[in-house]
């Protein structure tokens, strides 16, 4: 028989220290200790879960208390005592009452060779456990079956239907508690032990497919700071070793308490979730590293003392630097990453804040979030970090972990920092959370793919969707988009921009970025622009502007987050390939709620509508606020995506007012060419630059081929440019920089 003891949780103290050195804001509790009931029962100690498996007799109750530990304060002993003791007196063990569906397979969880435990189709697990002279045998798992023993002199049992995932556990044989013989070991709650694999629906994600294999390499390293040879696993991609050319960015991604180095690698399947991920274009090759963190010696009551540095120096002064020395990886910020599970995320927490020229994109599994009075100097946090990234499992959430996790993530939105916040459905503080968690942030990391790309997929994906076996990988936007078949016009009309195009140079005069709030007429509310100014900007100067769209997923800060526009502009207006220009960057979306939000398909219909925001209230608005000249061959539209679609069909249908337009991987949003262009002899006229690019991968391609067949076949002037890449910042980053070189000079058409 089994009783849950119940879940354990605390509110925050008001006496918890604050700032990025302590653990604020993670109040888990655990179960920390093995304890002794009536009759042989026993209590295991989840950590992963969250919850404390009880196994008793009826009318059992502990002979001690079960300890728990916060991240942030001791709960009070005697309150928990109260609550755990309520717990088993008012709710008696329940009997299973149905019978198990006979439709059992082997866990894949199984040493080689081992057909239990077994798993079937309602998510109960099997055991066969062969202790002949044992006296009583149970497992962890409460509400279990009594286990009795067959013909064969094994004993059998079996669970209640457990959640989709991986679950540890432990057998009771005769007061001994011990691993299952049977099961894998894997390093958890400070110990070797057994587990078990449940089937999930979306398991294809994360588990081995056939597609093309990275590899997971254990390593040793020197720590002068520790005097000690530490391990690490590193994941490298797959095609690491055939392109020695090739640098990759870095993921250091942490274990949670109670575990070590293996977790990810073993447990939390990140080498399969990164391959799947890679199969699919959904993520950019990159390189994880795995290393213990130091958690496990803290020790029961001990949080508070929690000192991050040791594992700080380790990490930043020791690891960083050997593996930039032994892998090829792109060895600066921008292309450097941390992200961590419960305690883990805690640590990626402390340590990034501390270090924000080490590490540019932040992820938080299960373990806080980051507040913006976490953050003590915003500016330069806006200017350093691409992304924070926080993750739970909807069975964690209203937990009061820090208090409300989506209002922080929301508050550094509202700030102005690239910020996404997922929710796990049906899971909780456990590898399941932690798995999804992965897969969502991977592809975020590193700008390659557009965030829009990533959050329609993840809309329009089947709840069981599963990455390919034996098919090649798809396009981008497979479903969305459709074949790609390329013609003869369908090449490049530029070399490849040169390497370090899109990164900061020092010795130069740079820019400035600005937000800037405007009075919108026709969405009747104030809505927020991006705004750079060239180097030098003076109002004794008259400079051209550049109003740059985004795409369905992003807002005004989606082409400074992924694109560097400022940047881009720095270098070529150094090099004097760029006239000297202000970018506008506005909000596409125009309706009084322009967020994203959770499906930013829903938001299409709005895009249709910014013509008459951009036409009436943010032009003449820039125009009063800004040195600029305002005619329309000092005015230039452009946009990616669905800010592609939206640049062709505004630009094109007020040719007195932008007389230079680029559409780059222009979305379905897009006008059929003939009604974008009904006058083809007053376009040649008034336009004097008409840019159309796409990548040759990009599952959208056939709108931007459509629109150059009927700009070839009317005979009207324009680029049609085809490079490399899919629908991502990549192509968007190289259209804007060959954009820029050709507006606002004197050649033009």
């Amino acid at each position: 028989m089994g009783c849950r003891a119940g879940r354990l949780r605390s509110s925050q103290s008001s006496d918890q220290p604050t700032g990025p050195e302590s653990p604020v804001g993670l109040s888990f509790f655990w179960a920390t200790e093995s304890v002794g009931l009536r009759d042989g029962g026993h209590c295991v100690a989840l950590l992963r879960t969250g919850w404390a498996e009880m196994d008793c007799p009826k009318g059992g109750v502990p002979r001690k208390y079960l300890q728990a530990v916060s991240f942030s304060a001791v709960m009070r002993i005697p309150v928990l005592v109260a609550l755990i003791l309520s717990a088993l007196v008012t709710r008696p063990c329940l009997a299973q009452t149905n019978a198990p569906v006979d439709d059992w397979k082997p866990a894949s969880s199984n040493q080689p060779g081992k057909d239990y435990p077994k798993v079937n189709s309602d998510g109960r697990v099997k055991f066969r456990i062969a202790a002949t002279n044992a006296r009583t045998v149970s497992v962890s798992f409460r509400d279990s079956s009594v286990f009795a023993k067959g013909e064969d002199g094994a004993w059998y049992g079996h669970t209640r239907p457990l959640d989709e995932g991986f679950h540890y556990y432990t057998l009771l044989i005769d007061g001994a508690e011990v691993p299952d013989p049977n099961s894998r070991m894997f390093f958890g709650a400070q110990r070797w032990g057994s587990a078990v694999e449940i089937p999930a629906k979306d398991e294809a994600t994360y588990t081995l497919q056939n597609v093309p294999q990275g590899q997971l390499r254990e390593l040793f390293f020197h720590s002068p700071s520790t005097a000690t040879m530490r391990r690490a696993f590193v994941y490298t991609p797959p095609g690491y070793d055939q392109n020695p050319d090739n640098r990759y960015p870095v993921l250091y991604l942490q274990h949670g308490w109670g575990e070590n180095e293996y977790g990810w690698g073993v447990q939390g399947r990140a080498r399969e979730i990164m391959d799947n991920l890679i199969a699919q274009n959904k993520a950019r090759p990159f390189i994880i590293v795995m290393v213990y963190g130091m958690t496990n010696e803290t020790r029961v009551g001990g949080m508070r003392n929690f000192d991050i540095r040791p594992f700080e120096t380790v990490l930043v002064k020791e690891l960083i630097p050997f593996i930039d020395a032994n892998f090829r990886t792109l060895a600066d910020q921008p292309h450097r990453a941390m992200a961590g599970l419960s305690m883990g995320g805690m640590e990626t927490r402390m340590i990034t804040l501390r270090n924000l020229d080490t590490f540019s994109h932040i992820g938080i599994f299960s373990g806080g979030s980051i507040a913006l009075t976490n953050i003590t100097d915003l500016a330069a946090f806006k200017a350093k970090n691409k992304l924070v990234f926080v993750s739970y499992g909807s069975r964690e959430l209203g937990n009061n972990r820090g208090g409300d996790l989506k209002a922080n993530v929301d508050a550094l939105k509202a700030a102005g920092i690239n910020s996404d916040f997922y929710v796990s459905q049906d899971t909780a503080h456990e590898w399941q959370t932690w798995r999804r968690s992965l897969r969502e942030f991977a592809p975020l990391l590193f700008q390659d793919i557009a965030k829009e790309e990533l959050v329609a997929e993840r809309e329009q994906a089947p709840a069981s969707a599963t990455a390919p076996t034996n098919a090649a990988p798809r396009p981008r936007r497979g479903g969305f988009g459709g074949p790609i078949e390329l013609g003869p016009d369908d090449k490049a009309s530029f070399a490849d921009a040169p390497a370090g195009f899109d990164q900061a140079r020092e010795g130069i005069a740079h820019g400035h970025l600005e937000m800037v709030t405007y009075d919108s007429k026709s969405v009747g509310t104030q809505r927020k622009a991006m705004v750079y100014k060239p180097p030098g900007y003076s109002s004794d100067r008259k400079y051209p502007v550049l109003y740059l769209l985004h795409g369905i997923g992003g807002d005004e800060e989606e082409w400074r987050r992924g694109g560097q526009p400022h940047v881009i502009l720095d270098n070529l207006i150094a090099d004097n390939k760029a006239v000297p220009m202000i970018i506008v960057m506005p909000n596409g979306r125009a309706r009084a709620d322009d967020r994203a939000g959770s499906n930013p398909m829903a938001t299409a219909p709005a895009f249709g509508f910014f013509d008459q925001d951009l036409l009436g209230s943010l032009i003449p608005f820039i125009e009063s606020k800004y040195s600029v000249k305002a005619d329309s061959e000092s005015r230039a539209l452009a946009g990616l995506s669905m800010g592609g679609g939206q640049s062709l069909n505004f630009g094109l249908g007020n040719l007195g007012t932008f007389a230079w337009i680029g559409g780059f991987s222009s979305a379905p949003n897009t006008k059929p060419a003939a009604e974008l262009v009904p006058d083809p002899e007053k376009t040649k006229a008034q336009l004097k630059l008409l840019y159309v690019s796409c990548g040759n991968k990009d599952g959208l391609i056939r709108i931007s081929q459509g629109v150059h067949s009927y700009l070839k076949e009317k005979g009207i002037p324009h680029v049609w440019h085809v490079d490399e890449h899919a629908h991502d910042f990549q192509h968007w980053k190289k259209a804007l920089f060959q954009f820029s070189q050709l507006i606002f000079k004197p050649s033009g058409n």
